[in-house]
């Protein structure tokens, strides 16, 4: 697949407003560089309307919460104000709409008493989504034992483990890694969520401490339901993968994409299938919406 990304920002949201993006700096003791006490979410935008804000914002609150960074991320209304003021200076027709909190900057304790202000940030950076053609070739997967921490679920910016997986992925000729749990289970790719076909059924594995709850997930199930394509979550085996009619990821950034290897060996027919591409096709349309793609 060609590189995606095209240009840097220029603008970008910092603490409050809005500044050059040469100019967005974090201090050397903000807690999310020293402690990775930080969280980060991903949107897709079409047109300067990002796609399904109000889930991700829940999700991100929901983990700030859980950091005890509460009242750290802005509300729904607050974003979208945020959104169209960067989308005004930098009117892309396709991009992705990056977001970060942290714990702010203290004196580098790992209890610091007072507690600081946390930092927000957020930036649009222009991107070009997967194309037709592109789903209909489908892509390379590998899998990978996961060796991430026991919290998947919260968003975080402990992203190493995922980095060397596509790394690893990269270097056998694929695109993304799916990563195994020590239990035999499938879990979900370095930056997706995994999702197979039987018999024109869709499964996906459950959500748990070592699943992220995906904003994807949630329009793939949608699209099922639209289309009258039976959905379930159940574990899944590396051999339930190998034995499927068809796999397929669902992310942010690819919005869906069919599977056509894993590990070297074809899925199915070493062809997309029928059921991602029709599942494809609709999930592009409810992304793009009104913007002609």
């Amino acid at each position: 697949m060609k590189d995606p990304h095209h240009g840097s920002p220029a603008w970008a949201w910092c603490n409050g407003r809005l500044v050059a993006f040469s100019h967005a700096t974090v201090p050397l003791e903000d807690r999310g560089l020293q402690f990775g006490e930080s969280l980060y979410d991903v949107m897709a935008v079409a047109g300067g309307e990002p796609f399904r804000l109000a889930n991700h914002v829940d999700r991100m609150a929901r983990g700030a919460r859980e950091l005890g960074l509460d009242g750290a991320v802005p509300d729904v209304t607050a974003w979208r104000d945020i959104v169209a003021q960067l989308h005004r200076h930098e009117p892309h027709r396709s991009a992705l709409l990056y977001s970060q909190v942290t714990g702010g900057s203290a004196p580098r304790r790992h209890l610091p008493d007072p507690r600081p202000q946390p930092f927000f940030a957020a930036y649009l950076r222009p991107f070009v989504f997967p194309t037709p053609t592109e789903l209909s070739q489908g892509i390379t997967v590998i899998t990978l034992p996961d060796l991430r921490w026991a919290r998947c679920d919260l968003k975080t910016t402990m992203l190493l483990p995922a980095v060397l997986a596509k790394r690893a992925a990269a270097e056998r000729g694929a695109i993304e890694a799916i990563f195994l749990g020590q239990d035999g289970f499938v879990r979900e790719g370095a930056s997706s969520s995994v999702f197979l076909v039987m018999a024109r059924s869709v499964s996906s594995p459950p959500h748990g401490s070592h699943i992220l709850p995906s904003v994807s997930s949630l329009v793939v199930r949608e699209t099922c339901d639209e289309l009258g394509v039976h959905f379930e979550e159940r574990p899944l085996t590396l051999s339930d993968l190998q034995r499927a009619d068809e796999v397929f990821i669902a992310s942010t950034t690819t919005l869906l994409m069919p599977v056509v290897h894993v590990d070297r060996s074809p899925v199915g027919g070493g062809t997309p299938g029928p059921v991602a591409l029709q599942l494809a096709y609709h999930f592009q349309r409810k992304f793009w919406g009104a913007v002609d793609p």
